[in-house]
């Protein structure tokens, strides 16, 4: 059975520990045989690498453990280089200069924090009400980040769950609340070609710590992206140790046959070739 990861995250990454030869040997071990490194470039977090203003160039840390790996790397996984791209409707023209660099297969469009807000992963969540408003808001900035050609999938629809959740809100990016906003979305990724990732961090136990177990988007969504035609999507483990590495991803291919996907994509220079769900 083919397996591949495509959210995957090195020590190049600020909130990650382990180097990608050794997440790519643990990808292997689970079976995983195509990964991409996306480690994190945020706008307006400066613990993350930065690319831009002003200076494109592949970051010094990041190309030497790309190296290392192709290397090292066990036989029999492919390993292709990516990013996570935070926030790029927060600086559109930088975010678009990032996608034309020559050098990356692969681009996830992430929005961990809202304008003039901190990441979610720090905000406070006190109530309902409170949930919900910043929904309305990350809906909205996803619908401008996905008018920006700066990305090949958007990441992770639904990031700030994890943390309302583990705060105890019990809350969800519900079609029945949200369709409106959720089919301007959909509609936009698919118009202009780009996909959507299903994040398996929070899907089985032995993935993210504390979390509740649920796909993100969850199945109503993908349910409806399936609808409107959309067809392009990537499975992503988003570990950030050997821990984690390709963890739930069979889960997340089983998931999706069904909900009536029969074929995953993967990349290499931002084309993605399709690769059909074997279960």
């Amino acid at each position: 059975m083919f397996l591949a990861d495509y959210h995957v995250h090195s020590s190049c990454s600020f909130d990650a520990r382990d180097k990608m030869a050794d997440m790519a040997r643990a990808e292997l071990a689970r079976g995983v045989t195509e990964i991409c490194f996306t480690d994190h470039v945020d706008f307006g977090d400066q613990q993350t690498m930065q690319i831009g203003p002003e200076r494109f160039g592949l970051p010094r840390a990041q190309v030497r453990q790309f190296i290392d790996a192709m290397e090292r790397a066990p036989e029999g996984i492919d390993i292709r280089l990516g990013l996570e791209l935070g926030q790029g409707n927060h600086d559109p023209a930088r975010a678009r200069r990032i996608y034309a660099m020559p050098e990356y297969d692969f681009i996830l469009g992430s929005l961990h924090n809202l304008r003039d807000e901190k990441d979610f992963y720090y905000l406070r969540y006190g109530s309902e009400e409170r949930c919900l408003e910043l929904y309305d808001r990350y809906l909205d900035e996803l619908i401008e980040l996905a008018g920006i050609n700066c990305f090949d999938c958007m990441a992770h629809i639904g990031y700030c769950l994890r943390y309302m959740h583990k705060q105890g809100q019990d809350v969800e990016l519900s079609m029945e609340r949200f369709g409106y906003k959720i089919d301007l979305l959909l509609r936009a990724l698919i118009e202009n070609g780009k996909g959507i990732e299903l994040n398996v961090a929070d899907l089985v136990a032995g993935g993210r710590q504390d979390a509740m177990l649920r796909p993100v988007p969850g199945t109503d969504i993908l349910r409806r992206y399936r609808e409107l035609g959309g067809d392009i999507i990537t499975v992503g483990s988003d570990a950030h140790n050997v821990k984690a590495a390709g963890v739930g991803i069979r889960e997340g291919y089983e998931l999706l046959a069904e909900t009536g996907f029969r074929y995953v994509a993967v990349y290499k220079r931002h084309k993605p070739e399709f690769k059909r769900i074997e279960i």
